[in-house]
């Protein structure tokens, strides 16, 4: 372990999304001097093409962790949850544990590696069609009925689209999908038939790209199945990849949220 390593532990979390990434930041959240992230600053975000962002954060997160100025951190304050994640760490006396979680990492890890060799990166990995589908759901736009109505009856009269979906998988000129200027630029774009197929796509993609990943940086890289994170032994190996010791791990609550979708 070196030097950098053992002031602290800087991680990465990835998964496609609706793929255990917000029960990965809760683990990790239950740490001893443990602050977790998730999807810190979107707004900044592109799939690829673009790796300053990412750059910036595990910069600003080393710094942290070696004693530096907890305020400087970039965060997108239209985020609540990124706001209150960022005050509690106003409020730490020690950090000894720091990452953000979010799908859009995932064409950065070599350069995030070369800007800190330490960096550690765990990637979650959902069924693919059960990922498929809650990311249907995910995106669908959902109204209480008398607001479907109205909004229906709405667009009819001002000739407008009536959105039911995002779809942040294909190119679209918004007359079908909504648009959303965070989102869209996040993930990559497929030729597909349809939405679902095209977040098919993006999932067998995606976890090529990490299986790729590690096999390159296995000491660094890691896949672990969504069902690590139900049980405290899977939760442990999680850890110990991250590099806590076993008598520091805080295990045994269950950490795998929003199982309905």
């Amino acid at each position: 372990m070196s030097s950098e390593r053992a002031r602290g532990r800087l991680v990465i979390g990835l998964g496609s999304g609706r793929s255990g990434t917000a029960s990965l930041t809760s683990l990790l959240n239950r740490q001893p001097g443990g602050l977790c992230f998730h999807e810190l600053n979107p707004a900044c975000a592109v799939f690829q093409g673009n790796a300053q962002a990412p750059l910036n954060t595990v910069r600003e997160f080393r710094q942290i962790l070696q004693g530096g100025d907890k305020s400087r951190l970039t965060v997108d304050y239209s985020r609540p949850a990124s706001v209150e994640t960022y005050r509690q760490l106003q409020s730490m006396s020690a950090v000894n544990l720091i990452g953000d979680i979010a799908f859009y990492y995932l064409k950065y890890v070599d350069d995030l590696l070369l800007a800190d060799p330490d960096c550690v990166f765990v990637c979650i990995r959902r069924e693919r069609e059960e990922t498929v589908q809650s990311w249907l759901q995910k995106s669908s736009i959902k109204r209480w009925p008398s607001l479907w109505w109205g909004d229906r009856i709405r667009a009819w009269l001002t000739r407008t689209p009536f959105y039911t979906a995002y779809n942040y998988w294909q190119e679209h000129d918004g007359s079908y999908w909504k648009k959303d200027p965070v989102w869209d630029s996040a993930f990559p774009k497929f030729q597909a038939a349809s939405r679902e197929q095209a977040i098919g796509m993006y999932w067998d993609t995606y976890y090529a790209q990490a299986e790729t990943l590690q096999q390159r940086h296995p000491q660094h890289f890691r896949i672990f199945d969504i069902s690590a994170l139900s049980h405290p032994q899977g939760q442990r190996e999680i850890l110990a990849f991250i590099g806590l010791d076993d008598s520091a791990m805080v295990v045994g609550q269950e950490a795998h949220l929003h199982k309905s979708a």
